[in-house]
């Protein structure tokens, strides 16, 4: 079996919905937020002059939420188990956070438990741990996801950038993200005819085309970034592929149109023609939310103009004009355009933030920082998060977005 990851279970407005009666303190917590939404819409929205206490606040309950004493990050949607993006996300909004303590305690328990380094002699992560059918905790699935270990990579390099350094007994950061990088590329890396290489989405690839792909785990600024910390120079050849592939998955996929959108999923055969995924998700959706954000760092650390282009000429148009026209952009998407729910998400907002930033629009972006901050809410028991308490994937990404609107978010 693959890692299947389905963030269909993390909508922002159908969570809310379903939790709407759960007790009389979350029915008094909807009154007061509808109240609060009433006054900033109002007064024209909410204020931005608090981000870093916003940023500062919502991390800070974030790990007291969903982090364990040793550094697991506990996913209440999962049923309380954990996978190797989650591990990933943490590290990462630690470094950019400044907080080498958590970055430490989230090491740890990710390299003792999910490094794959004693079962089949590589660096990678292992996509899933949790509790098994004896009751026993452990890894549930050694297969890897590589956006995880990408992520692992990209931060555990930018804690050794930092001066940072692991418990005794730990691998170096330095050294660790090294071995994740060359196992990334040798197990996690497909080859078409024409040479073009792509990031697969794990060691459990296909062996010949045609390859299943998930373009939201593109993540060009991390191939620069490794590459230009002593990594190898197949990740400059991963790079080309990414613009490539991504300008042509813009226009849509054969019998589906594109107005700009990503798909989730994509399949590619040996003459590099895509196709959609047999048995995937094809619409942009939840995996392919987290593109732009990833594409937005290749323009803004790097000057990459393609990714500009792309994002200013391609995929924000589009969005722009659902705003405009709608007042909301809803989280889920055919190709075509067409909305496939009528729910939003800060997830989404997140990413079209990241495209603004990179197209260098900076009233847009002010304008998505503002609604992603519209879905944050504080409490008197110093719980502060986006969206709702348990939800996983909009706390992080809604994090995420405004930490890069901030200035947070540096190589």
């Amino acid at each position: 079996m693959f890692p299947t990851k389905n963030h269909a279970i993390f909508p922002f407005m159908k969570r809310g919905e379903r939790q709407a009666s759960a007790s009389v303190t979350r029915t008094s917590r909807g009154l007061v937020a509808a109240v609060l939404c009433l006054f900033l819409a109002a007064c024209g929205g909410p204020s931005l002059s608090d981000l870093d206490r916003v940023l500062t606040r919502s991390w800070q309950s974030y790990c007291r939420h969903f982090l364990s004493p040793e550094g697991r990050v506990v996913i209440p949607e999962r049923g309380g188990d954990t996978i190797s993006e989650a591990q990933a996300y943490a590290l990462l909004r630690a470094v950019w956070a400044g907080d080498a303590a958590t970055f430490a305690r989230v090491y740890g328990w990710t390299r003792t438990h999910l490094s794959r380094q004693e079962s089949h002699g590589d660096a990678l992560l292992a996509w899933r741990w949790g509790k098994k059918a004896d009751g026993a905790y452990g890894v549930l699935d050694a297969n890897t996801a590589s956006d995880g270990d990408l992520d692992y990579a990209l931060a555990l390099t930018l804690a050794a950038r930092r001066g940072w350094s692991p418990a005794s007994g730990l691998p170096g950061y330095a050294d660790e993200a090294y071995r994740v990088q060359q196992d990334i590329l040798a197990k996690e890396v497909v080859t078409l005819p024409s040479g073009e290489t792509l990031l697969a989405p794990g060691n459990w690839h296909e062996s010949h085309p045609p390859y299943l792909l998930n373009p939201s785990y593109f993540f060009p600024a991390a191939y620069r970034l490794l590459r230009q910390s002593g990594g190898d120079h197949d990740w400059e050849r991963l790079l080309e592929g990414v613009y490539t592939s991504l300008n042509r998955l813009a226009q849509g996929l054969p019998g589906r149109p594109g107005v700009g959108l990503f798909p989730d999923w994509v399949q590619v055969d040996a003459e590099g023609r895509f196709t959609p995924a047999p048995d995937r998700e094809n619409n942009f959706g939840w995996e392919a939310v987290r593109l732009p954000w990833r594409l937005a760092l290749d323009r803004l650390w790097f000057g990459e103009e393609r990714a500009s282009r792309l994002l200013g000429q391609q995929f924000l148009p589009f969005l722009k004009m659902e705003w405009y026209t709608r007042g909301k952009i809803p989280a889920v998407y055919r190709l075509d355009g067409g909305p496939l729910v009528t729910y939003t998400s800060p997830v989404l907002y997140a990413g079209v933030l990241a495209a603004a930033l990179a197209a260098g629009d900076q009233d847009f972006a002010r304008r998505m920082a503002a609604k992603i901050r519209s879905s944050y809410y504080w409490e008197t028991d110093d719980a502060a998060y986006f969206a709702a308490p348990d939800n996983y994937y909009a706390n992080n990404w809604a994090w995420l977005g405004l930490a890069l609107y901030q200035g947070w978010v540096k190589p």
